[in-house]
């Protein structure tokens, strides 16, 4: 018998310390996934025109939204990759548990997404370069190319909540699968079918949680509501995984 305890805590430091270096493939997958968002965005994310005799004109509008949700369905499907069986089997070369592993996972994947967040960012600069000198037109005019401190830590941390709370759903969904296997098949028809339901019934759901999370104006609202759902998210999965077969 080992007479040295064996802290929660530096167990899930080693098994973040070694999923940090084991996964390093999300970056190279995240780098792909906000080039394709760069290249959707030089089509414009909007426009507007006006024509009188003699003159037309026609304004496109350039941002980062289509990055950033390029960058939100990576948190989805990284955080449902790692629920899968050869993922989870990764944390057994550690004297661990089923909570450790989820903390560590977790801890990893907001890790992710708040690296996920500041290149989706930057990846606005990124897209105004690429417009300014490669993109045909009579006058280009680049407004909001700097902002303060304050305003880019508050873009910063709204940008890593969304996308954690993202991945705290595809983490779930790929628990609830791993859980039962049935639910790849029932899970997409339950979710897709009470959306149906409900938007015939006069109750849109998407609409609902998009008004009542992201046009939330009051920023200290927004991240307690992010939290919250992220929170209730990532709880029923640790409580699904906590009835996975134990490995023998």
């Amino acid at each position: 018998m080992s007479l040295i305890e064996v802290q929660t805590a530096d167990i899930v430091k080693k098994q973040f310390s070694y999923k940090w270096r084991a996964y390093i493939g999300v970056f190279t997958s995240l780098v792909i996934i906000q080039l394709l968002g760069v290249l959707f965005s030089l089509n414009g994310t909007g426009s507007r025109g006006r024509g009188t005799t003699g003159y037309d004109i026609r304004i496109d509008y350039f941002n980062a939204d289509m990055v950033l949700i390029f960058t939100i369905f990576w948190g989805f499907i990284t955080a449902f990759l790692l629920t899968t069986k050869a993922y989870r089997e990764d944390d057994f070369a550690f004297v661990t548990n089923r909570a450790s592993s989820t903390f560590s996972t977790i801890a990893f994947l907001f890790t992710i997404c708040g690296i996920g967040a500041i290149t989706a960012i930057l990846s606005g600069y990124l897209l105004k370069v690429i417009t300014y000198f490669f993109l045909p037109g009579e006058e280009i005019f680049l407004a909001g190319g700097a902002v303060g401190p304050g305003v880019f830590i508050i873009g910063f941390l709204a940008t890593t909540l969304s996308i954690f709370l993202f991945s705290s759903i595809g983490y779930l969904s790929g628990m609830i699968i791993q859980w039962n296997k049935m639910f790849v098949i029932l899970l997409p028809v339950i979710v897709f079918g009470t959306l149906i339901l409900l938007s015939r019934s006069g109750m849109s759901v998407d609409s609902f949680v998009l008004k009542f999370i992201f046009q939330e104006s009051n920023f200290i609202l927004f991240v307690i509501k992010t939290i919250a759902a992220t929170t209730i998210f990532y709880a029923l999965a640790t409580l699904i995984s906590n009835r996975l077969e134990v490995k023998q």
